[in-house]
């Protein structure tokens, strides 16, 4: 591979970003020359180089999401941002699962894939993510910027680094610049606070506080630091922490209305955005509180009309609830995490409630008295699961369990069953879903048994893409090919002849658990033949 020079083309701007990238780049250019010397990376360095891409990963992303919230750009566009964080994870998360003894990606395969996605980011994505920081912030962009002239004449090094030294600089300089993202947050004007989050992914203690923020809360100089995160909210606020951060979880942030416990100890509403992060190896929130809004209990913070959406509310099934009953159902809900392959309830059973897929995918399987199984629903964000049992109180035909670590948002089944008796509205919706769920069983078994294996390849391809924007679509497998080949009724080798087939007539390209379709179109004629 030819080394990448680094250059002007490549700065955003934002000094923090751009020594990130820059030390991406130093690291891709030292593999490249440790190639050129010997012509495989051993085993233990692929791991190394998966490992340290891990680590850069997280900490690029988190830079970015924080920087996305403390300049106060759109929900919708850090959303945006945050699934394609959340793709290219993924992406690298499926090289760590394939490190073995026996199995280790191709070194100069991973290095092209890397300097492929850093170019496409850097001029794809960053670049406009850094105008937009700097037009909606350009009180902080002497902050954002600092350097940004040493970035533009520091010289390349004379040769490429060493391997294990571009490993080490590069380890030390990720760590130096989450010092940086923590600057940015404690010279923020707003309340901000770090936050770690518990093994329930739910605010555990306060890492750090700004100024602001410990004015914002009657505290002491360094007073906030190892104070209980719940202590900051009212005890109804606390019960509704696991709605916000399913949505934290979900798309990256939550921005709405938090009822905070002020410098004067009584609760008030805060107009709040909640960020999730990464830093220093752990899974964190940031909080920005906008104290000029804060407003006395009962009142209304001023915040944009469609904020303090979550998962909960965004589902057709709860759109009909009166902000009473939305309230009353979100302080009964919990998070549940499941480890890959754990069972979320079985055949015959009842299921405790109604669960809201946050992250990872959930299985429903149906099997026969030898233990043959068949997959009959992938279950991913934000779809639902174990609603038709409780709302028609009926024990489960089927047996649910995770296909890789996930997090559910689940709703008792006592709660929902008491909705369903007293809202008409909610019985009418309960009774609308039911309808199109079997409306989606019927569609199931047309195609199981009209249409061709290849038709129904095709098919769950485009039911799990997103139109690119170019007349293509971007489809994120969602569970193993074996999984994904029983939910269609066919046999893993007729998938991956399908596959194969696809690739070689150029309408799909396949990479891992990623498929692109260049052209939808084209697609679709072929499956008319």
């Amino acid at each position: 591979m030819q080394e990448l020079a680094w250059s002007d083309a490549l700065l955003t701007g934002i000094d923090v970003i751009d020594r990130q990238h820059r030390g991406l780049v130093d690291m891709i250019n030292a593999t490249a020359a440790r190639l050129e010397d010997q012509s495989e990376l051993s085993a233990e360095e692929v791991r190394s180089l998966v490992g340290y891409l891990k680590d850069y990963t997280e900490v690029h992303f988190s830079t970015e999401e924080a920087l996305m919230s403390l300049c106060g750009l759109s929900p919708a566009y850090a959303q945006a941002h945050h699934h394609n964080h959340d793709r290219f994870l993924a992406l690298v998360g499926d090289m760590a699962d394939e490190l073995g003894d026996d199995a280790v990606p191709d070194g100069r395969q991973l290095l092209a894939f890397l300097g492929d996605w850093l170019i496409r980011h850097i001029r794809g994505e960053d670049q406009g993510l850094a105008r937009r920081l700097r037009d909606a912030r350009q009180a902080t962009d002497a902050a954002l910027s600092t350097a940004q002239s040493s970035a533009r004449t520091q010289a390349a090094p004379a040769a490429p680094l060493m391997f294990a030294d571009a490993l080490a600089q590069g380890s030390a300089a990720l760590h130096a610049s989450e010092a940086d993202v923590l600057a940015f947050i404690s010279g923020d004007r707003s309340a901000a606070l770090v936050v770690a989050l518990d093994a329930a992914l739910l605010p555990g203690e306060v890492i750090q506080a700004n100024t602001a923020a410990e004015a914002y809360f009657g505290a002491e100089a360094g007073a906030l630091g190892g104070r209980p995160g719940t202590s900051l909210f009212s005890d109804a606020q606390v019960q509704r922490l696991p709605v916000v951060m399913s949505e934290v979880l979900m798309h990256g942030s939550f921005e709405g209305v938090l009822e905070c416990v002020g410098a004067d100890g009584k609760p008030g509403a805060a107009a709040a955005r909640v960020t999730h992060l990464v830093l220093n190896g752990r899974i964190v929130i940031l909080v920005l509180l906008s104290a000029a809004q804060r407003e006395v209990a009962g009142k209304r913070a001023a915040v944009p009309e469609d904020a303090g959406r979550t998962a909960l509310s965004r589902h057709p099934l709860f759109m009909c609830l009166t902000p009473d009953e939305m309230t009353a159902l979100e302080q009964q809900a919990r998070l549940v995490r499941l480890d890959k392959s754990q069972q979320l309830f079985v055949n015959g059973t009842d299921p405790a409630g109604l669960y809201i897929v946050i992250s990872g995918q959930v299985g429903v399987f149906a099997a026969n008295e030898r233990g043959d199984e068949k997959v009959l629903d992938i279950m991913v964000a934000p779809q639902i699961v174990g609603e038709v049992e409780v709302l028609a109180r009926r024990a489960s035909p089927a047996t649910a369990r995770s296909l890789s670590s996930s997090t559910l948002l689940m709703i008792p089944a006592d709660a929902l069953r008491a909705l369903q008796s007293s809202s008409p509205a909610f019985a009418a919706a309960v009774t609308a879903h039911l309808g199109r769920r079997m409306h989606e069983r019927v569609r199931e078994i047309a195609a199981l048994t009209l249409h061709t294996a290849m038709e129904r390849t095709i098919d769950f391809l485009l039911a799990h893409g997103t139109d690119n924007g170019d007349g293509g679509v971007d489809t994120v497998l969602p569970a193993q090919k074996g999984i994904i080949a029983s939910y269609l009724n066919i046999n893993g080798a007729t998938l991956s002849r399908n596959f194969q087939q696809l690739s070689d007539c150029a309408l799909i390209s396949v990479s891992r658990r990623f498929v692109t379709i260049p052209d939808r179109e084209a697609l679709l004629r072929f499956r008319r033949q």
